[in-house]
């Protein structure tokens, strides 16, 4: 962030519909962490990757959250489980829900910094229809 960014945010001029938190173009939010923040390499251990995801908007909201790794990773020990759909249910609004997923490494993942697609949806009805998603990029290291 420059310096201009910081001082438009503090006289209030700056900041999307989402970041002030009216559930304008992004109703939530979603906070992510690493529990341990490393794995190692060519070794079979695994990382809690720990979700948040905050309700801005004013109103209840149905949210999922789908995260996708790379081909060295699984979600299981052996690594056959790449996507991942968590369905968080209905959150009132200004609430927060938290869920752990595992991460795994495996004796044939090699050091590096591996990208992981994390995006949280809102739907309408059930969970075939999609009112509005948000991606956020995560990079876990495995040393």
């Amino acid at each position: 962030m420059g310096f201009l960014d910081d001082i438009m945010k503090k006289a209030g001029l700056s900041g999307s519909p989402s970041q002030k938190g009216d559930g304008g173009a992004n109703p939530f939010k979603l906070i992510t962490s690493f529990r341990p923040v490393r794995l190692k390499s060519r070794n079979e251990n695994f990382t809690e990757l720990i979700i948040r995801l905050r309700n801005m908007s004013g109103e209840e909201k149905l949210c999922s959250v789908s995260i996708q790794l790379p081909n060295q990773l699984g979600f299981d020990s052996v690594g056959l489980h790449k996507t991942k759909e968590l369905r968080m249910g209905k959150l009132p609004a200004g609430s927060q829900k938290e869920a752990y997923v595992s991460i795994w490494a495996n004796s044939q993942t090699p050091a590096g910094t591996y990208r992981i697609n994390a995006t949280a949806y809102t739907h309408y009805r059930d969970y075939t229809h999609v009112i509005n998603s948000a991606r956020k990029p995560l990079e876990l290291r495995v040393v």
